[in-house]
């Protein structure tokens, strides 16, 4: 083979291998851009740091809820948790545990000072952010083909608790009163057609992170309204 044909045959390989590398840096890229993930800097310690807690210490609680709702819904999405119900009261007791409380099994309630009921543990879809979904919120469309006309972007959920306290009278329980938080929260990045995708953008790990601290803000306000203080005639 000529010189000629030889630097032609090096030109036509180094061709052929720079555009392979194009291509699978360009898969790698697009697939970067389109991969789901979520993340947190919810830290459930700070909470319990930022209110005096003596006066629970020891007390006895139960820790409850036969129908807790763990699904926010609008008008075009639904966002489910991905804890079960069971689950989300015992991430609970171990918050409970942590302010100084001591949980008693279901089986003990005829010993326990005060009972919590939790009604709702569920991601709000970024409402508490600006009022809109998430996916309505910081999303920039373009009409790239790099993105397909579809630019990723970011979200937020925050974690919504509710439960009501009751304090055990002989043997009733009477209602204190019903409380709430959404301190907990998850930052999702994805592509545009999957950002409200809660299921599938949310890392476990990072709800249950999130749920700790919307959990700890509700014991913070019973602590901080003095509602484990509270006598009945």
């Amino acid at each position: 083979m000529s010189e000629y044909g030889n630097i032609t045959a090096l030109y036509l390989f180094g061709f052929v291998t720079m555009k392979k590398i194009l291509s699978v840096t360009f898969t790698i890229i697009v697939s970067l851009m389109f991969s789901a993930c979520s993340t947190t800097t919810s830290d459930v310690h700070q909470i319990i740091d930022s209110v005096d807690s003596s006066s629970i210490k020891g007390l006895k609680l139960v820790v409850g809820g036969d129908d807790i709702q763990r699904t926010f819904q609008t008008s075009s999405r639904i966002y489910s948790l991905h804890q079960s119900a069971e689950e989300v009261k015992n991430i609970t007791a171990l918050v409970a545990n942590r302010y100084g409380f001591e949980v008693l099994g279901a089986g003990l309630e005829n010993s326990a000072d005060f009972y919590i009921n939790l009604t709702a543990a569920m991601p709000d879809g970024g409402t508490c952010i600006e009022g809109l979904s998430s996916a309505a919120k910081n999303l920039s469309y373009t009409g790239s083909v790099l993105t397909l006309g579809i630019a990723p972007v970011s979200g937020e959920h925050c974690l919504i608790v509710v439960a009501e306290l009751y304090q055990y009278q002989g043997n009733e329980r009477v209602l204190i009163g019903e409380f709430r938080s959404n301190l907990g929260r998850v930052e999702v990045y994805a592509g545009a057609n999957e950002i409200d995708n809660y299921q599938l953008t949310v890392d476990k790990r990072d709800e249950i992170r999130s749920l700790e601290v919307s959990l700890g803000g509700l014991l913070r306000n019973m602590i901080s309204e003095e509602a484990f203080q509270q006598e009945f005639q």
